[in-house]
Order: structure tokens, then C-alpha cells, then sequence
């Protein structure tokens, strides 16, 4: 949409027809600040006395909101969600992110540069589009905190998202996964052999407890998936047999000290025991050891594809497999099958000869 200009610029109604104007402008330090004013004309005059005085050097923040957390309107967003069931990410590791960055702070002097801080961390782990829903869950919940008047700006909105590349595939070469085995932490092999076999996201691995891993059908239940109903994951041998030793070694360890194994616990977890929070504390170390260059965690899930589209699965397999809602994420992967077309189409040559045969051997 073009931007205002003319003597309403800056102004805004809300509601529409309410005849309740406010007043949007920046600060020197590009803060957003909104106020609702009322009458139009008064809203036209406050609005032009503000931009004079962050001008002039006299701006203060009208209206300061008090001492409300950013950790509050966090949880004030995340139960207002929970009664729409409009999410934008689910589980709870983008809320866990937030609050462990912004948590104790105000969430009126949260700035756009901070913002960007915590962009660029998160991008040092993450896809581009991970990186981007938590900018837009941190988005929304300064929409709503502003509509609560809980705060007098949104700073998600001087802040850039990262450029998505949805193209991207890399995968792991067999030298490559020979050299990370050596560099990972044993603790941690059982977790990437899983994530070669299956196909699973980072998230999904993290959150698998032993509940939803059934050895006798072979299969893997993921809950509250991004698709939002639960999903199932097939285990091929190499994942079951690493899965049911990962449970022979809780069971033994349960047993010593409980009476018995715990089917809630998570299936991988950290060096102590318990969720593993910071994965790449061990993962990007592990590379660099293994002397691998540009790669991520969700790259794996990428291996599993091409290795799956190498092998001759066709795309509307692999589509199910990789639980893609479109076919088009499934098409990145085409190229890697034309050992398999080309072996398809060799087939035709001597049809004629094939099905001459065929009629002679009925007749």
C-alpha cells in the first residue's frame, strides 16, 4: 500500500467510522510510538507537535506503560492464542526462545537493534524461514500488546526478516557422514542416524518421547505436527535397531534407580538427561572437526531425500515420505532421479519384441 502523504499523514482511524483518530510516528532511535488522541483535528495537531519535538530534541514517551514485561505480554499473546487456535508456530520452542532473549526485560525498551540481534543468532542455526516465524510470532505479539495498550510500539516492524531461500539443497556426501560420526559425541550418534533415516525435522526428534514409538508396527507418531494433526513416520531397519538399543540403555538406567522405564521421557536427550536445549554447543563443533562447510541440522532431512530420490523412490512417494502438503517442495529433489528415469525409459525399447513373445507364449 503507498504511504500517506499530505496533512494526514501519520493519522490513522480505528475503529473504522469511530470517529477515534490516533497518531503513528517514529523517534530519533526509530522507534514506533502510536497514541490515541480523538478528534481528528486534535490528533493532526499532536501528531506535527511530536515530530517537532523529536526535531528539536524534547521528545519523551508519552504515556509510559509502567514496567509491563515482555515476558507478560508474551504469556498474554500465548493464552489468547490458545482460546482462537490461530497459530502462527506450534509447540512451545519459539515462545521458549523469546522469553529466554526478551523475557525479564520491559517490553517498551525493546529496540529494533536488539531485535536484529536476536535475528541474526537465531539465523547462525536456523533456515531463513524458521528465522522468519519467530520474527513473526515476536510481530504479533507486540500487534496484540499494542492493542492492549500494554506497549506504545511495535519494533518488529523497523526490523528486516531474512531473505528465504527455499532452494537450497545440501546434503551430506558418504566422506562427509564417515567424518561427522568420528567428530560427534556418542550421546549424540543416535540422534543424527535417526534424523538420515527418517526424514524427521530438528523439532520433531527433540519432542519424540518413547510413547509415540511403536517397534511392533515400525512406526513413529509425531505430535502436533506443522500440518496439525498427528503424522506417522516409518522406521526403516538401522532406525529401529538404534531406537530399541537407546531403549535397552534407559530401561537399565531407569531401572537402577526407579523400579522401571518411563514410556513420557524424551528419546534423546542431553548428556545428564532431560531436553536437549542447545544442540549446536555440540553440532557446529562437531563440523568444524569433521572439516564440513555449510551445513545445518535440517540439512540431514535434506540427505534423507536425495538419498531416498537416488535410490530410485519416484516423487510421489518420496512426497509421503517427507510428509511435504505439496507436491512443489517434493520437485527440488527431480534431478536426482534421472539415473532411475533413464533407467524407466530404457525399458520401452522392445516392447514390440517383449509383447510378441508374450502372445506366442499364450497361443
Amino acid at each position: 500500500m503507498a504511504r500517506k502523504q499530505g496533512k494526514d499523514r501519520g493519522l490513522f482511524e480505528r475503529p473504522q467510522s469511530s470517529g477515534i483518530w490516533w497518531v503513528r510516528y517514529f523517534d530519533s532511535d526509530g522507534r514506533e510510538h502510536r497514541e490515541k488522541i480523538g478528534a481528528k483535528g486534535l490528533a493532526r495537531r499532536v501528531y506535527e507537535k511530536r515530530k517537532t519535538e523529536i526535531r528539536e530534541g524534547r521528545f519523551f514517551v508519552p504515556e509510559r506503560r509502567g514496567t509491563v514485561s515482555f515476558e507478560s505480554i508474551l504469556s498474554d499473546y500465548k493464552n489468547s492464542t490458545l482460546k482462537s487456535g490461530r497459530e502462527i508456530m506450534r509447540g512451545d520452542i519459539g515462545y521458549r526462545r523469546l522469553n529466554d532473549a526478551f523475557g525479564p526485560e520491559r517490553a517498551d525498551s525493546i529496540s529494533p537493534v536488539q531485535i536484529e540481534a536476536f535475528r541474526d543468532k537465531l539465523a547462525e542455526e536456523l533456515s531463513a524461514a524458521t528465522v522468519n516465524l519467530h520474527l513473526k510470532l515476536l510481530r504479533a505479539i507486540f500487534m496484540r500488546a499494542l492493542r492492549t495498550q500494554s506497549v506504545a510500539s511495535n519494533p518488529v516492524s523497523r526490523v528486516k526478516f531474512c531473505k528465504e531461500n527455499n532452494k537450497r539443497l545440501r546434503w551430506l556426501r558418504d566422506d562427509e557422514e564417515s567424518a561427522l560420526f568420528d567428530a560427534l559425541p556418542n550421546w549424540l550418534k543416535p540422534l543424527v542416524t535417526a534424523a538420515l533415516n527418517t526424514g524427521m525435522r530438528k523439532g520433531e526428534l527433540l519432542n519424540l518421547r518413547w510413547r509415540d514409538v511403536e517397534f511392533t508396527s515400525g512406526t513413529i507418531t509425531i505430535r502436533d505436527p506443522k500440518s496439525g494433526e498427528d503424522e506417522h513416520v516409518l522406521m526403516n531397519s538401522t532406525t529401529q535397531q538404534t531406537l530399541k538399543a537407546l531403549w535397552d540403555t534407559s530401561r537399565k538406567v531407569v531401572q537402577l534407580k526407579a523400579g522401571g522405564p518411563d514410556r513420557s521421557s524424551f528419546v534423546f536427550t542431553a548428556p545428564r538427561g532431560g531436553f536437549i536445549q542447545n544442540l549446536k554447543r555440540y553440532w557446529y563443533p562437531a563440523l568444524r572437526r569433521a572439516g564440513i562447510d555449510d551445513f545445518h541440522f535440517h540439512d540431514l532431512r535434506h540427505t534423507f531425500a536425495s538419498r531416498a530420490a537416488m535410490s530410485g523412490v519416484d516423487l510421489y512417494t518420496l512426497q509421503a515420505l517427507m510428509r511435504h502438503r505439496s507436491s512443489l517442495m517434493t520437485q527440488r529433489y527431480a534431478h536426482l532421479s534421472a539415473a532411475h528415469q533413464r533407467e524407466a525409459i530404457h525399458r520401452l525399447d522392445g516392447w514390440h519384441e517383449r509383447q510378441n513373445t508374450i502372445a506366442e507364449r499364450r497361443s
